[in-house]
């Protein structure tokens, strides 16, 4: 997969990027009520918009991002000038308020992210296949702080329909793979006919389901 992840920057071929905030995110975020300043995980952050309005917020970001590529051109499209050093073999860019990892995230250990107050997880999860994801929550939930909370969305449709990334993620798998925390609640749930513009339409995906997750542990 990591190839996979590091030719579709290289070809921008990136469908799954958005060139607007996540509407999700603006609505339900504040439900996290978290203080100013508290630090924020975004995995497999790519080059989102998300990552600006998070900071416009007064919180402090931590990306981890596979291709350096797709970090580049966040600071370049938006006129954001980055630092990049090299820590310990591993490269970060860095301005105020965010810090991005160039790495593999099962690569990174608890010293290099410290502890975090929050994830946000747009399009993370369903871009890991199914026998990956339970490495990706253990890891992601080794840097959450005791009673830190999640933002997710995930996606659910038919399989038969297409073969993913982005990969369906059922209730049943959100609740096992998220088994050991205080509260899971489902804070949205949109299914829709899937558009004949949106490039997934053309590998099959007809039907789906989004969903919003609050988790509190």
């Amino acid at each position: 997969m990591k190839d996979f992840w590091l030719k579709i920057w290289q070809a921008d071929n990136i469908p799954f990027h958005q060139d607007k905030i996540n509407p999700d995110l603006i609505q339900y975020w504040p439900s996290l009520n978290l203080s100013p300043g508290a630090k924020v995980l975004v995995p497999l952050c790519g080059k989102s918009l998300d990552l600006l309005w998070l900071m416009q917020q007064g919180f402090h970001i931590i990306g981890i991002e596979l291709s350096e590529l797709a970090v580049q051109c966040f600071a370049s499209e938006n006129n954001l000038p980055m630092t990049k050093r090299l820590d310990q073999g591993f490269i970060c860019y860095s301005a105020p308020s965010i810090s991005i990892w160039v790495e593999d995230i099962f690569n990174l250990n608890r010293d290099f992210i410290g502890q975090v107050d929050a994830i946000y997880d747009r399009a993370a999860l369903i871009a890991i296949p199914a026998k990956l994801r339970p490495r990706y929550i253990k890891t992601c939930l080794q840097w959450l702080a005791p009673q830190g909370k999640i933002l997710l969305k995930t996606l659910t449709y038919e399989e038969k329909q297409m073969e993913g990334p982005p990969f369906s993620v059922d209730d049943a798998e959100v609740k096992a793979l998220y088994s050991s925390c205080q509260e899971l609640q489902c804070i949205k749930e949109t299914s829709r006919e899937v558009d004949k513009s949106d490039p997934l339409y053309a590998r099959g995906l007809k039907q789906s389901t989004d969903k919003v997750w609050l988790i509190r542990y």
